[in-house]
This record gives C-alpha cells, structure tokens and sequence, in this order.
C-alpha cells in the first residue's frame, strides 16, 4: 500500500499546485507567511515562493474577507485562511452580502472565484471560542457551496472543484485530521476499502466488500469519518452491516449521488459535531424525505454534539464532542435488519436452545449500565477469589468505564463463582458471574450453646481505589525484588528541541522532545543489549530482539503504561501518531492488554513543570526505566569564556543491578546525551 501523506501537507500541496498554475492567485490570512505558515503549518513555504501574493493581514476577518471581495471583483483567485472557524462569524457580513451577493447582483453573471478555509472541531482541548463546528449557520446563502476537508478526499480535488463553479465557496478543515494520514489505493484497513462516487467524486463509500446484508447508511463529513468508520467497526463485530458515506461538498446537498445506495439501505444516520438545531444533518435528511422517500425504509436518524458550550478539559471536552460511542449507540438502536427466511431444509447452524433446560444456577452478578456512552465496560479484576463466601454488598469485582473504574456489589450472601475473566470486555446488562447459596452445614449431634456475636471493629478509612492498588502491587514487586541503582546525568537539549520542532514542521505530527528521546532510546538497542534485557524466573539473561519501549502515561484515574513495538523501525512522524494514539486509548478507557504487553524498557514522563529529577519505578520484567524530567535554563560558560542559555534536562536511568553496573548505566546515559546534542 503507498505511503499515505498527512493531511495537512496534501493541502499544502493542493495550495502550492494552486499557485503554480493561477497567477492571479492570492492568499490572504493572518500569520500566514513564512516562518510561521499558518496556526496549522498549512501554509508553510507559499510565501517564500509567491512572496507577492501571500499576505499576513491585521486581525480583522471582516477585512480580510472584504478585501478578498474586492479582489475576485477584479477577475482574481483568492484564499482566505479564518484562523479558527468560530472567527467566521466575524466575516459574516461580507460573506452574506458582498461576496456570494456579486455573482448575481450586477445585471450579468460575475465569477466570485474565493474559497475561505475555516479550521473548526474540538478534540484539541482549545475551549468554547476555538472549538465549534459553524457549518450551519453559512447553509442557504445563494451562491455558496460549502466544502468539507475529509482523509479519503485528494484537497487539489475539492479545491478544484470549488474553484471550477466560479462561486465563493467554504471549505471547513476539521484540526483532527491535520496529523492523520489518508486513506489511499481504495483501502481503509485490512478488512474496509472505501471508493469515490458521483460528480466530482464527491462521494467516498466506504464498505466491507465482503459483508452481506442490508447496510445501516451513516453519512459523516471531514473529521467525524473517523469516528464513523470506528462506529462501523464496532457494529460489525456485534452482526451489523454498516457503510459510511463521506461528502467533499456539503451545500448543495448531492442526492443524486446517494438514490442506488438508498435502495435497500435498512437505514440511514447522519453524524455531525455541530449542536442539533438547523444543521447541515437537518438538510440532508430533508432533502432525502423530499427527493427519496420511495427509498428509505425509515425516518433519516440525526446525531450531533452535545447542545452546551465546549470545555476545555479533555475530560469534559469529551463529553459535549460528537463520538465514537454516540454514533454506535444510534447505530445499535436501530431495529435489526429482518434476515431472509430460509426455504431449504439443510442445517443452518446450532439448534435453538431448549426452553425447558435448565440454567446455570445462582444469582448472576451482572454490569449495570454506568455510562450512557459506553457499550462495553473492562473487568479490570475480580476483588474475591473464585469460590468465596461474600456478603450482600460485599464488592466482588472492579469494572472500567471511559470515564471511571466502578465497583460491583454482591446482591445476596452467598459463593462467589467467576465466569469471565480478569482483563475481558463485559456488556452492560451481561452477566459475569454467579453468586450461589452457601452450603448448609450439616447438624452436629451437640450442637454448641451459641454466643453472642462481638462485631468486629472498623478500622477507620477507605480503601484504595483499584487503578491504585494495581500500581501499588507493581510498586511493591519492583521494590522487593529488583535491587535498583540511580544514575541521572544533565543533558544540554536545545539542539534536540530544534530538531523536534523541524521534524514536526517536516511531518505535521505532534513531536516534540518526548518522541525524540524514544527515538533516541530505541536507536541505542543495539549497542547496549543489556539494558534491553530481562531476567527469568531461572535466573537466565533473556535478551529483546528489538525495542519495545514503555510510557507512562497518567489520565487522574491511574497510570497506564502503553508500549511502542518495535520502535526503532519508526520515523518521528510514525512515532509521534503512536504516542498520540496510545494516549488518546487511555484517555478514553481503551487500552487493552496488548496495547500493554511486551515492554523491555520504559520512559518515564515526570514533565510536571519544575520537577528537575525523578527517579522512576522499574517494573518488574524489566530492567531500565528513563526519567524525563521537566526541562529548565540555565546560564553557562561557553569556551571562550562569554556567556550563553541553554536548555537542559536531568534525565535520570533506574537499572536493575543485577543485569547492568554503573559504568554500563553512564556509558548509556552518555551516548544518549550524545545523540540529543548532534
């Protein structure tokens, strides 16, 4: 499969191709020009080579787009880039009366060749002014079309045909989709290909070509896609067919584009990140009521955000945000496709259980629902062992959320018996386990005289919660059984944050010098195996083929450490979309067991401004663990005997001191310093 560009720099291509071939192409925006190139980076490199015609402007949207106006009046091509999209509203005026009005207004048809790029969506913790998605409140102006940057859409495409209607346009960019990279050669993943349909293309399907039924339709613009095709995944795996459709234009809705795919569709959602209330949703739906309804089997579903401000707090932020688990939610509420009935006699399966045999006995230990937006919890751990007699509400078993870890409670007395383990995925109304009576002991010929019950005294306080618990097991193994030395040395890192900020520059992924120093740590492997090792139970040196790097990543409720496979054969740009991606899976309650097996080193982040030196815990299996401290400036002596700052961090190596001596550990820590000056 090819290597699939970022999305950002594909529009940085569309761009740069744009005005190689319109020399009446303008750019317009603030800090736009070189060497900021935009909030986003997508600007980057067309004001060093059309110095003339990429402009930063003052911060006034209104000018911006007047003069954008002003510009297509007089026959010319014009980008305007809206730093954040909630700020259109600010342009609301030029858009509404100068800029769509001219094409029509003058006695003659004028082409208005504009296209105002608009970074909207949430998900990067930016709060209630530099998050919205404002798509709808630009539907309906005559003589603007309404464009949305998805990762199955070429930008020169979209933009092309923006441009070719000779009408301003809007293309919204949702921020998510900046780092991510596209989907090319007709494949999602393995198992989804996705291709692109009706005029322009305009359409992307994305399909399992190999599924068979009635097809749930979800239509999902720009960054919701994502979301969408994940939803889809999910249903898939619970017996549901479900396609996603992704629009390049949004205004005028392209029905016809959708009238073969309708027919036989069991249903069709629109997904979007907008409130409810007058959205784009809304249009499609009535749209395909007024121009399709011989085809639908049922009323258009419409799911969006949450009708409330969008917070900062990642934590918060998620629960306004359109996602993943809504989408699914609305999928699953639709009533199962009715499958065909079968007119053979050959077998078709199992048989149908029978009614009348008996059920396992006892009373289940069901997971209630305790998130509305989950459909799946994790059973963290079991709190009794197998086969224990607990209590009515005695605490039986910890199960996580996307929010929280839960405790269940026994309903009745009784003996605990465990039917799905520690570590599996657990539905909401599922049964885990059974609590069955206790035995009843047989009578004894003397019975003894019974005495009075002493309560036992309660000790005051409360327990740990479970995520702590498990950290403090790892604690206590690694400090009663790994005999621990400390080294920490201080490292000059400005060149290393030069190279971090180049990097992120070069690839559009989020690196910084976290993923530098993995990169730093997985490239050392092979010059110092020891540190990558680890010790069996028979005391035999075990070493790692390649690295698998650990990272500590800390979401309030418990620290979750995620590994990095094979982390040397990754470019920064690959490496930092691992390190986003394993965080937003804790973030979210969604890490599982392999994202967390196979570690033979660890980095620990202790980044909490001010912290200079942390000595990290080594957990058991391993035998190295690096701090990365918090950095700091200092002023040093240069050579000549002047005075410069530079920026530096104490990084700090745990080693077990059985597999590694101190030598070993500042030879380590040495070349690694190297590697960060070069």
């Amino acid at each position: 499969m090819t290597r699939a560009e970022r999305v950002s720099r594909n529009l940085n291509r569309a761009l740069h191709a744009l005005f190689a071939a319109d020399e009446r192409a303008w750019l317009l925006g603030e800090d736009v020009a070189d060497p900021y190139g935009g909030a986003f980076k997508v600007t980057q490199g067309l004001s060093t080579a059309y110095p003339d015609r990429v402009l930063s402007t003052p911060l006034s949207e209104n000018g911006i787009t007047g003069v954008a106006g002003g510009l297509a009046l007089c026959g010319d091509t014009v980008i305007v880039e809206i730093m954040f999209g909630d700020f259109a509203g600010l342009a609301f005026d030029p858009i509404l009366n100068l800029i769509t009005k001219s094409v029509a207004m003058y006695g003659e048809r004028t082409p208005m060749r504009v296209v105002i790029r608009c970074p909207v969506g949430g998900g990067r913790g930016y709060g209630a002014t530099h998050s919205q998605s404002p798509q709808k409140h630009f539907i309906g102006i005559p003589h603007l079309a309404l464009y949305e940057l998805s990762p199955l859409h070429d930008a020169a495409d979209v933009l092309a045909a923006a441009l070719r209607r000779d009408e301003p346009a809007m293309l919204f960019e949702d921020k998510v989709l900046y780092t991510r990279r596209r989907y090319v050669d007709g494949r999602v993943d393995d198992r989804l290909a996705f291709e692109l349909r009706g005029a322009d293309g305009n359409w992307a399907r994305v399909h399992d070509p190999d599924a068979t039924g009635a097809p749930t339709l979800v239509i999902a613009p720009g960054g919701v896609a994502d979301r969408a095709i994940a939803a889809a995944t999910r249903a898939a795996e619970r017996g549901r067919t479900v396609e996603v459709l992704v629009p390049a234009r949004l205004y005028p809705v392209d029905v016809d584009g959708l009238r073969d795919l309708l027919d036989g569709a069991h249903g069709v959602i629109v997904a979007e990140e907008s409130t409810a209330g007058g959205t784009w949703g809304s249009e499609v739906a009535a749209r395909l009521h007024a121009e399709a309804w011989p085809l639908l089997r049922g009323p258009v579903e419409l799911v969006s955000s949450a009708d409330r401000v969008i917070p900062s707090a990642p934590h918060l932020e998620r629960t306004v945000l359109l996602g993943t688990e809504a989408i699914l939610d609305r999928i699953m509420r639709l009533p199962a496709a009715v499958p065909v009935p079968r007119t053979d006699h050959s077998p078709a399966g199992p048989p149908p259980p029978d009614p009348t045999s008996a059920a396992p006995s006892g009373v289940p230990v069901d997971v209630p629902r305790l998130n509305p937006n989950d459909d799946s919890y994790v059973l963290l751990e079991w709190l009794v062992s197998d086969g224990a007699t607990v209590e009515a509400g005695e605490p039986v078993a910890a199960v996580e959320t996307s929010k929280a870890i839960e405790e269940l409670a026994a309903t009745q007395a009784g003996v605990l018996r465990q039917d799905v383990a520690a570590g599996a995925d657990c539905a909401p109304g599922a049964p885990i386990g059974r609590i069955l009576p206790a035995p009843v002991p047989l009578p004894a010929v003397f019975a003894p005289v019974p005495q009075p019950a002493v309560p036992a005294p309660v000790p005051p306080g409360r327990p740990l919660p479970p995520a702590q618990r498990r950290i403090a097991d790892v604690v206590a193994t690694s400090h009663r059984e790994i005999p621990v030395a400390f080294t920490a040395v201080r490292v000059d890192v400005t060149a290393a944050l030069a190279y971090a900020r180049r990097a992120a520059d070069e690839t559009g992924a989020a690196v910084g010098l976290t993923e530098v120093v993995i990169a730093a740590v997985a490239a050392l492997h092979e010059r110092f195996p020891a540190l990558y090792a680890r010790l069996t139970d028979d005391g035999l040196i075990l070493d790692a083929e390649a690295p698998s790097i650990g990272l500590t990543v800390d979401v309030g409720t418990g620290l979750f450490l995620p590994v990095i496979r094979d982390a040397a054969g990754l470019d920064l740009g690959d490496l930092a979309d691992a390190v986003v991606a394993l965080r937003m899976k804790a973030l979210r309650g969604r890490l599982r067991e392999e994202d967390m097996a196979g570690m033979n080193v660890l980095v620990a982040l202790n980044d909490t401004p001010g912290v200079t030196v942390a000595r990290p815990i080594i957990p058991p299996g391993v035998t190295c663990a690096l701090s990365v401290p918090d950095v700091h400036r200092e002023v040093v002596l240069d050579g000549d005997g002047g005075v410069r700052e530079r920026t530096v961090a104490d990084l700090g190596l745990a080693y077990d001191h059985r597999l590694v001596n101190g030598a070993q550990a500042g030879a380590y820590l040495a070349a690694l310093g190297d590697a960060l000056q070069r």
